[in-house]
């Protein structure tokens, strides 16, 4: 294998491989980069098991080959390679290359060690969106994942696909975040993804652009960007009936504008985290205000008032500061509604409409549980 290329393409491509490296590998090869080269086109691979990712870019091949490279030693050596063309070339059993005047040769594992990747059943069907749709779905749901592997199909974001639209779903069993959109692709299926997986195709939904292709099938999902591919295997278990948790209407209605909402929020939360990292912020709902206060006596208090429209009675009610805050951030709309029937049921934020002007947010709503105080 001997070939040349660009330095800001080889070293994008093998830090995004790094990604899905088997940090704590038990079989060796995991825990490489695998390097092909064929056709003047250079593909680097590389996978846990779980999550797997292939990419290739163009390079001038003067000899074809494959190597596997141990991917921190890659990665470390990538990041610090001057500002010049990349030459590599297999001799013996190590990767040399030379980067303007710098020189490194890098020892390789055995290539038959390697694992083949999953591949698409390329019968299957596949759903086309675009990359900043596909990028705003995932960062709206998959922030109410759970991050606890105890129970692990909270830790994943559930996937409906029907001719009809696409349903994303997440909860950690405090919070849900449910977002819909139409489209009309033939593809049909339910599947439970690692939120690891998503946020990886959405990190280069934001730095390519253009579209995203979603292959959904029984026991895994592929999601192609561009040049890359990302293939997951799916969570087994059985997520939640998420619809039953949503409340069919509310008894009062808060319409406040989220940016300065979601500020006033995060600088009462800090005299609330003096306290303790749990501290609730506390939110006192009349007919034209919101007053928000967190802590106690014993270390401080903080209270900050801003305008606001509720309909219903007059309400006061708890909430974690953090997950308030996730759902304000989640709405791309100036404006939200805030739902509630009282103190003790869940809360649902939704994206306040304007008429007029474009759905930023499609169908979305988070539903967060109040504390009790």
């Amino acid at each position: 294998m001997k070939f040349r290329a660009e330095r800001g393409e080889f070293a994008d491509a093998a830090s995004w491989s790094l990604r899905t490296v088997g940090a704590r590998a038990t079989l060796p090869a995991l825990s490489g980069v695998h390097l092909e080269v064929a056709e003047d086109r250079l593909t680097l691979a590389s996978t846990d098991l779980e999550v797997s990712s292939e990419l290739s870019i163009p390079v001038q091949a003067e000899r074809d080959g494959k190597a596997l490279v141990p991917g921190r030693l890659l990665g470390d050596v990538v990041r610090s390679l001057p500002p010049a063309a990349v030459h590599a070339e297999i001799i013996d059993d190590r990767l040399h290359l030379e980067c303007g005047r710098a020189k490194f040769d890098l020892r390789t594992m055995p290539t038959e060690d390697y694992p083949p990747l999953p591949e698409p059943d390329p019968e299957a069907g596949a759903a086309v969106m675009k990359a900043p749709t596909f990028s705003s779905l995932v960062a709206q749901v998959a922030r109410a994942a759970s991050g606890d592997d105890a129970r692990p199909v909270l830790t994943g974001v559930h996937l409906e696909a029907s001719p009809a639209g696409l349903i994303a779903a997440a909860t950690d069993s405090y919070r849900l975040a449910v977002r819909s959109l139409s489209w009309e692709e033939e593809i049909e299926g339910t599947v439970l993804l690692p939120r690891r997986a998503l946020d990886e195709a959405r990190r280069v939904a934001d730095s390519l652009g253009g579209e995203v292709r979603l292959v959904l099938e029984d026991h895994q999902v592929t999601l192609f960007v561009g040049d890359r591919r990302l293939t997951t295997r799916l969570i087994e278990g059985r997520f939640p009936d998420f619809r039953q948790l949503v409340p069919t209407g509310w008894d009062r209605r808060l319409n406040v504008e989220r940016v300065a909402l979601a500020e006033v929020v995060r600088r009462v939360a800090v005299v609330g985290e003096a306290n303790t990292a749990s501290t609730p912020v506390t939110l006192e709902l009349t007919e034209d205000a919101v007053r928000v206060t967190a802590g106690s006596g014993e270390v401080g208090e903080a209270d900050e008032t801003l305008p606001g429209v509720l309909e219903g009675e007059p309400l006061q009610i708890s909430f974690n500061p953090r997950y308030l805050s996730d759902g304000l951030d989640a709405v791309a709309s100036d404006e939200v509604h805030l739902e509630f029937r009282d103190e003790l049921k869940p809360a649902v934020v939704r994206p306040a409409p304007v008429e007029g002007e474009e759905d930023l947010d499609g169908d979305f709503l988070y539903l967060l549980m109040p504390v009790r105080v």
